[in-house]
């Protein structure tokens, strides 16, 4: 079974998250997350997430559209993950540009590691953006 790592904050799952996790398993029928401690939230976006890692890993269990939810790494582009779980593919959403640029770049560093990465479609995102849902 192909599997799909995917990275994201998830704070507040809407609908938006829903329709790129179903987009996901159209990808990858297993989605594994790499959802990023509360610490490394606040120094990537400078701000907080409103819930909790465990708060936002319980939403995501619950969405019942991913196999397993992994902790972030502890340092931001480290990406200790890939080889924790072995994905045959990443997937990106629309957004995040930062993040493919930094997988780029560590693929140049680590070419064993490189991994074919998919960017995901928008779903409405002038309404389901969790920036726009979750104002600071």
């Amino acid at each position: 079974m192909t599997t799909g790592l995917l990275f994201g904050t998830f704070d507040g799952l809407h609908e938006g998250h829903i329709a790129m996790l179903t987009e996901a398993r159209t990808h990858a029928p297993r989605i594994i997350i790499a959802l990023p401690k509360d610490t490394n939230v606040l120094a990537a976006k400078g701000h907080l997430p409103m819930f909790s890692w465990n708060e936002r890993a319980s939403g995501l269990q619950e969405s019942g559209l991913v196999h397993d939810i992994y902790a972030g790494d502890d340092v931001l582009g480290e990406y200790h993950i890939l080889d924790q779980v072995k994905p045959d593919v990443i997937l990106l959403g629309y957004d995040q540009t930062e993040l493919s640029l930094s997988l780029k770049q560590y693929f140049v560093l680590h070419p064993e590691s490189t991994l074919p990465m998919i960017t995901l479609a928008p779903h409405q995102p002038d309404r389901y953006k969790s920036s726009l849902l979750n104002p600071v």
